[in-house]
């Protein structure tokens, strides 16, 4: 019996409207987690991020700063509310219908994101994906460390992650494989796919998307 086709689904601008990491830095901000000064920093980062320079070593500093020495379940407590209050009205309907359309077909989803996984996991029980890759956050003893655990799934990295996790669940390759993505930093997996989708795409990704006949989504944002 064959296996089902492989879909893989980028998270921040493809499914949601926006970015979950930069959404959540201003969350923090607002709810007096981290102080005001935070948000140049923040653009900053996302500057950096949209044009394929981002040092992640840097960003998990920052990012994760919030919660540092912070167990599992008090780091939950912070970020619960922000997916029901913010993530939840980030969510792409037109992207929500791709996914609701795949699993009617019986494929099989992945969610693949460079985000840390103390976001994407929640985001992706939301969206009702049994598979999640994100980048892994550090915890000694219980607590966070404020820093991200290697190999980091953004660029090469999530390629690398999708191949490990692929292997684990005997895709022997990329053969029938989508990839809906809008950033740049997904290329290395949107050149290895048998079908790239580019949703929304950033103006890098959209020059080389029509320069190698890849489909392009312009999904609606409402």
């Amino acid at each position: 019996m064959s296996k089902p086709n492989l879909v893989i689904f980028d998270l921040d601008n493809t499914i949601l409207n926006g970015d979950s990491d930069y959404s959540m830095i201003n969350y923090l901000i607002e709810n007096n987690f981290l102080g005001k000064s935070a948000e140049k920093r923040n653009e900053k980062f996302m500057d950096e991020y949209i044009n394929g320079k981002l040092d992640m070593s840097e960003y998990a500093k920052f990012t994760l700063s919030a919660y540092v020495g912070k167990t599992q379940q008090e780091i939950d407590e912070i970020i619960r509310p922000f997916i029901k209050t913010v993530v939840e009205s980030m969510i792409n309907v037109f992207a929500l219908k791709l996914i609701h359309d795949h699993k009617d077909k019986g494929d099989e989803l992945l969610l693949a994101s460079a985000t840390n996984e103390l976001i994407v996991n929640p985001i992706a029980r939301r969206l009702d994906f049994k598979s999640a890759i994100s980048t892994k956050v550090e915890f000694i003893n219980g607590k966070c460390t404020g820093f991200f655990l290697h190999p980091l799934t953004i660029g090469s990295g999530k390629f690398h992650a999708v191949k490990s996790w692929m292997e684990e669940h005997k895709y022997s390759n990329f053969l029938g494989t989508i990839f809906y993505s809008d950033s740049i930093n997904d290329l290395p997996l949107l050149e290895s796919v048998e079908m790239p989708k580019v949703v929304n795409p950033d103006i890098r990704l959209e020059k080389i998307a029509n320069k190698r006949g890849w489909e392009i989504i312009n999904l609606p944002k409402i």
